[in-house]
């Protein structure tokens, strides 16, 4: 019996060459060593095979026939060859310095002599348990849904509640298509209430991923990977000696939930993008939300560039609408005009290179937004120079959606355009900053020059990733946020790529801080972006500006201030309307983040209460280095007496971080926190100084 260890990991050769992962963070399986399982650390499947005609995604017999060849460590990188006599799987674990996280890929060859289909190939499968139906209600599993608005929520259930009551139990969650994270987030925690372990997974993929648990034989298994015949329309066709790579898949474990946050955080930093422009995490106002909206022209970005280089902001991003032309009158209209991206000069007379070098007259930077990836189903001028296989297209038609058509970035012609635009806006308007929004979920994919409608979605993305590094790569100096209408595209495969993300259009700020409280569970704080809107627009009259600054109590704009600032900020809205001192706030706010700046490049997120769920009335959250914790508590018209547990840490001293010039009310000792809030919408950052 030959063994392999590998930082958390242990792997098994059985007598007859079998390969069992046998310990994978708190997953111990070494009981099953003395003689051998199918219970692969891999899974694959070709057309006409076990899994083909069923809906498993685990047992395949092809999977079954692999064996060991031979393994090779080499530093961090641990490669694993196994064959059948149609297929070589090499399997590679790479581990990271100051972290247990690893990182797996597969790699499928075809050894045979003609064509294989594949039909799937997951990255990881994980087995767990010695007795499913004993064990079912020790196991709990943590889902993050990320519905619109809500995103970045977690559904904390034992295996027992998600269907493994009995031996055919499964538990399947799945993605299809270009929003990533579109209704759940390509990550999950498995959680052993006896013992404590917490197993992270990540998926890295920006379009189709799942994962599924379910009972294998007396043991439970969890199956994660990429884009399968079953769940996307998928096949990859390789010709003799050709290879398949599946998404990369990141593990990392822990003793509690801050514990394995903390691994899959450390482990984040090595494969996010570095860029120059952004080391500093600079601050940005964004004028859409609650101001501008769809509607922005230069005569507002005149009125309020001086405002927000009062409050201490380094960058100013116009948004949608500075393309089309306001005479669109129709609702939403502009959307349907899409692609063609030239300024609209009836809302930028003197054209946005103006309007730029004023912002940069102001001591600021100068950012627009680009929807990249569609054309308007009303831009005929477009739609007549691309040709049809421009297009994401099904049984001979362009996909469309409500508005407009997508855009296959594998074309040379769609290359082309899109480069120029970008090199356009950022050369001749002079954008220092690029948002990237996302557009109409292509569903399974396009038929054009692949085997399958998966196969076309992950060749046209990983076109248009390849496409996005270039500009990037051209456009060193520039910042580049991803976006798709909010945080529907939060994968780790777009964040080794551009410099942050969304994390939500939510409009309301009493909503917001279920989203900041939760949301480094699953971005980097540095990655982050959270609206601040101090004024919303239910509170503006454009008939009585004046009344704007009585509505908006400093307590509103504290709170505002205090979403953002765990993670990017993105401050919007006519605050300009507001009188000096609740400004002095804004601006105070602002200072806060930037002095935050160096510990947020190195902190891992710190939950004392854990998740916070919607509805909540005290919410929670921090950042913690080894010497601090910036924590920060929301009241939401609950208890006005708080004491807070906070666990894992021993207290030296607190202080009010934000705001200072507001009377706080507190006191604590090494392991809780007393506040005594005044109102009963309320929020403080303490800072918390470790011993």
């Amino acid at each position: 019996m030959k063994t392999i260890d590998f930082g958390e990991l242990m792997f098994c050769v059985s007598d007859d060459s079998r390969l069992l992962l046998t310990k994978c963070f708190g997953c111990d399986n070494t009981h099953l060593t003395g003689g051998t399982t199918d219970l692969s650390i891999c899974e694959f499947d070709i057309a006409g095979g076990s899994t083909s005609g069923s809906n498993h995604l685990h047992g395949s017999k092809e999977a079954r026939k692999l064996r060991y060849v031979s393994h090779c460590e080499d530093g961090n990188t641990l490669t694993i060859i196994q064959r059948s006599d149609i297929a070589e799987v090499t399997s590679v674990f790479t581990k990271y310095d100051n972290t247990n996280a690893v990182r797996v890929t597969q790699t499928v060859k075809n050894l045979s002599d003609e064509p294989m289909c594949l039909e799937l190939a997951n990255t990881v499968g994980i087995h767990f348990a010695k007795d499913a139906m004993a064990e079912n209600k020790d196991w709990y599993f943590h889902k993050f849904t990320n519905a619109r608005y809500t995103e970045a929520l977690p559904d904390v259930r034992s295996l027992f509640e998600l269907g493994m009551q009995w031996k055919y139990g499964n538990f399947r969650v799945k993605n299809y298509g270009n929003a990533s994270s579109s209704y759940n987030l390509p990550q999950g925690i498995l959680e052993n209430r006896v013992s404590g372990d917490h197993l992270m997974f990540q998926i890295e993929s920006y379009h189709d991923w799942f994962y599924e648990i379910t009972v294998k034989g007396k043991m439970f298994t969890l199956q994660i990977g990429g884009p399968s015949a079953n769940c996307h329309q998928w096949n990859k066709v390789l010709v003799p000696g050709q290879s398949y790579t599946t998404v990369p898949v990141a593990l990392a474990g822990g003793k509690s939930l801050n514990a394995v946050l903390a691994e899959m955080t450390k482990y984040r930093r090595y494969i996010i993008p570095h860029c120059e422009a952004d080391k500093h995490l600079p601050s940005i106002y964004n004028e859409y939300m609650h101001f501008s909206w769809d509607d922005p022209n230069a005569a507002r970005v005149h009125m309020m560039a001086p405002y927000v280089a009062a409050s201490g902001c380094e960058y100013y991003v116009v948004d949608c609408g500075w393309h089309d032309s306001k005479e669109i009158t129709k609702p939403l209209g502009m959307y349907n005009k899409f692609g063609t991206w030239y300024e609209d000069k009836g809302r930028f007379p003197d054209g946005i290179r103006a309007t730029a070098e004023y912002v940069r007259s102001l001591g600021m930077k100068f950012g627009l937004w680009i929807a990249p990836e569609v054309v308007g189903n009303e831009n005929f001028k477009m739609l007549e120079y691309y040709d049809d296989e421009c297009f994401f297209t099904r049984n001979g038609k362009k996909i469309a959606s409500n508005t407009g058509y997508l855009l296959d970035f594998r074309n040379p012609k769609v290359y082309d355009y899109m480069s120029k635009t970008l090199d356009r806006m950022i050369d001749e308007y002079g954008c220092d900053y690029i948002k990237f929004d996302g557009c109409p979920n292509a569903g399974f994919g396009t038929e054009l020059d692949c085997t399958s409608p998966g196969d076309g979605l992950e060749k046209a993305y990983e076109a248009f990733l390849a496409w996005t590094k270039n500009a990037m790569e051209r456009h060193p100096n520039v910042i580049f946020e991803d976006c798709a209408g909010g945080g529907q595209r939060m994968d780790y495969r777009a964040l080794s790529i551009f410099n942050l993300i969304s994390t939500s259009d939510q409009t309301s700020y009493a909503h917001y801080p279920y989203i900041a409280g939760n949301i480094t569970a699953s971005v980097l704080p540095e990655q982050a972006a959270v609206w601040s809107y101090p004024v919303d627009s239910a509170l503006y009259d454009p008939e009585n500006e004046d009344k704007v600054n009585e509505r908006v109590t400093k307590e509103r704009v504290v709170i505002n201030m205090i979403n953002a600032l765990l993670g990017r900020i993105h401050l919007a809205s006519r605050f300009h309307l507001l009188d000096e001192e609740k400004r002095a706030l804004i601006k105070e706010g602002i200072d806060m983040y930037n002095r935050m700046t160096p510990d947020k490049l190195q902190a891992v997120p710190y939950l004392p209460k854990g998740y916070c769920m919607f509805g909540d009335t005290l919410v929670a959250a921090g950042l913690k280095t080894d010497s601090k914790v910036y924590l920060a508590v929301w009241n939401l018209n609950g208890e006005r007496h708080v004491k807070l547990p906070l666990p894992e840490i021993t207290v030296k001293d607190v202080e009010v971080a934000y705001p200072v010039s507001l009377e706080t009310k507190f006191t604590f000792d090494d392991s809780s926190l007393t506040v005594d809030f005044t109102e009963n919408e309320q929020a403080r950052l303490f800072e918390i100084t470790l011993k």
